[in-house]
């Protein structure tokens, strides 16, 4: 087993990459590969995570961690369908008012205890006070019951036809945790990180590490092997978190072998690192799309003609350009990207318009007297802070200023909660298969509150059949360019590179899982 690193001695390690290094890595890789038990996988986070409860915050960095610790009753298959995952199945009523759920049985937590419907119904209870999703879910439901110790029961006011897709692995997805821990914690924080899934909490030293380690009585769920779904043998003894903010740094570290993971690096190494003999790189279609989070309580964005005017300002294909490079995104009106069943072009006569002096007249006919907008960003997610620059530059010629805050990752978090703190925050839109999942609640930071949006983001949950929920989709995505709660940019590519010992990553798109990783010797 390797030994234990955190960020201080990867940094000291990383340091020192030079020829004997690089040799060292090819020489591991060119050896026959067989599957071991056992090594502690290092990864590289771009900051350090805001916490590790997956309630609390859409934050990418949280889900990767905490998804290994918790999980959620579905998941999704390699077709992007929601599958049972602590659930054992499901069934709806003919009027799609009555879910019964039955639980897995015999899946312990972390801290001995064994899951019953009683955690599950903590947990949900939980999750819909805290989040957007959550929150849609309870209008909907009369009452949820323990029928049996490993049946619950929700009774609806209304159908909700996408309960799979909204208890399932996700961004603020809904993790179940015992309710013994539950009852010590409050909407804000856990008593303590305690879950069913393949690794359980080790050891937090902030600014260092985060790690896990094994959970030897894991409880496997069955099946076949899909995506995020099926059988996982757990082969490592660990992984380790480690928060490195330079992004040449974590380049560094993979070509050392100090680091056997990145959880993020611009694609503008792809070029750099797709040789390397001691690395196995990847770089999927476009999935996520950059864009600029405006805060509609700020009464500089409160008149729809100023943010109008921002959004007619933006010339999309520089930005991207300078964010990602040539050939690393692409320039849609979707707000879907990744999810084929979802595209859609709704809105584009509004997206990527460049008319400055237009925008100038919107913006001048809104009052706005020079007062600068303050745009949060931060330089551990490079291409966000590279496009913060840009887009000050071109609002400056429609007649706006922009003073960029430069935060670390954990600070925006914090302070994107706060309406008295910022106008603009950078923010990466991740992939997401259904839309439902896109939080455009009102309570999401930005505060998008509209009557109208709200009933057909309702319907849009309501709904299970695919061409009519599609319909009410084209309908939110035209509201969104009219209404401009963002400034949407671009489509990127993901660039994902680790060390060739590292062996069945499985898939990315909702943050990598490692319940099946190993390491080669």
């Amino acid at each position: 087993m390797r030994q234990s690193l955190d960020r201080r001695r990867f940094l000291s390690l990383a340091s020192g990459v030079g020829i004997l290094g690089r040799q060292g890595a090819s020489a591991r890789v060119a050896q026959e590969v067989t599957v071991a038990r056992g090594g502690v996988l290092r990864i590289a986070l771009s900051g350090e995570p805001p916490t590790l409860d997956m309630h609390q915050t859409p934050d990418t960095i949280v889900l990767l961690v905490a998804s290994h610790l918790h999980e959620t009753l579905f998941t999704w298959d390699a077709t992007q369908r929601p599958v049972p995952h602590l659930a054992e199945s499901y069934e709806v009523s003919d009027d799609g008012r009555l879910i019964q759920l039955q639980i897995r049985r015999q899946v312990p937590f972390h801290n001995g205890e064994e899951l019953t419907a009683a955690d599950v119904v903590a947990s949900i209870e939980r999750w819909g006070r805290v989040t957007g999703l959550g929150n849609a879910f309870l209008a909907a439901t009369e009452r949820i019951a323990v029928t049996a110790p490993d049946v619950i029961e929700i009774r609806l006011k209304r159908p909700f036809g996408v309960l799979p897709i909204a208890l399932a692995r996700g961004l603020q997805g809904c993790a179940i945790s015992p309710k013994s821990v539950l009852d010590r914690s409050d909407d804000l924080r856990l008593a303590e990180y305690v879950g069913t899934g393949p690794f359980r909490f080790g050891e937090w030293r902030p600014d260092r590490f985060v790690r896990l380690e094994r959970f030897a009585d894991y409880a496997s769920p069955g099946g076949d092997r899909s995506g995020y779904a099926g059988p996982k043998t757990v082969f490592l003894e660990g992984i380790e978190f480690i928060p490195v903010w330079d992004e040449a740094a974590r380049v560094t570290g993979l070509q050392s072998g100090a680091i056997d993971y990145v959880e993020t690096l611009g694609p503008d190494h792809e070029l750099t690192l797709r040789d390397d003999p001691s690395l196995v790189s990847e770089l999927p279609a476009t999935d996520s799309w950059l864009s600029f989070v405006l805060n509609l309580r700020s009464p500089l964005l409160a008149d729809v003609r100023f943010r109008r005017g921002l959004q007619l300002a933006l010339d999309c294909q520089p930005i991207m350009q300078a964010a990602y490079g040539e050939g690393f995104y692409e320039l849609t009106p979707t707000l879907m990207p990744g999810a084929a069943p979802w595209i859609s072009d709704a809105g584009a006569e509004r997206y990527n318009q460049h008319r400055v002096d237009e925008a100038a007249r919107l913006i001048a006919a809104s009052g706005y007297a020079g007062t600068p907008l303050r745009l949060l960003t931060t330089r551990e997610i490079v291409p966000e802070y590279t496009a913060s620059l840009v887009v000050k530059q071109q609002l400056a010629a429609a007649g706006v200023a922009v003073d960029v805050h430069v935060v670390d990752g954990a600070t925006l978090n914090d302070r994107r909660y706060d309406p008295t703190l910022w106008e603009l925050y950078t923010a990466s839109a991740s992939f997401r298969p259904d839309p439902i999942l896109r939080n455009m609640t009102c309570a999401a930071p930005g505060w998008w509150c509209d009557a109208s949006k709200d009933a057909l983001l309702a319907d849009l949950s309501g709904e299970a059949d695919h061409e009519t929920r599609f319909a009410i989709w084209e309908r939110v995505q035209r509201q969104f360019y009219e209404d401009v709660p963002r400034l949407k940019i671009g489509d990127a590519r993901r660039l994902v590179v680790h060390t060739a010992h590292l062996h069945d990553v499985g898939p990315t798109s909702l943050q990598p899982e490692f319940s099946r990783a190993w390491l080669a010797e």
